[in-house]
């Protein structure tokens, strides 16, 4: 009680991580565990909120791929800030950052 939780997770919603995670020879292949998953931001919020948390919040993040070239780094960087501003766009990110309080 009292206490604060905040963690970032793969998201569900981004194209590439939904298929990294349901499509099982590309899971295998890109070395997933069986039971390694991503998450829907609202779907956490609900389980945060069964589960005896309140004011959580969760929002999607980071365009930025791990294997994008060190020289293009600063402008996908750019790109994903902008695409983050947008309503729609900023759902398939490629990350969610999870903040609930008990």
């Amino acid at each position: 009680p009292g206490g604060n939780i905040v963690f970032a997770e793969p998201n569900m919603l981004n194209p590439q991580i939904f298929i990294q995670k349901n499509v099982p020879f590309i899971k295998k292949w890109l070395g997933d565990s069986p039971d390694e998953t991503a998450i829907v931001r609202w779907k956490m919020k609900k389980l945060l909120s069964e589960l005896g948390f309140k004011n959580s919040k969760g929002f999607p993040y980071d365009f930025l791929h791990p294997v994008s070239p060190i020289v293009l780094i600063n402008t996908i960087e750019a790109i994903g800030k902008f695409i983050e501003k947008i309503p729609i766009m900023k759902e398939i990110a490629g990350s969610v950052i999870i903040y609930a309080e008990k």
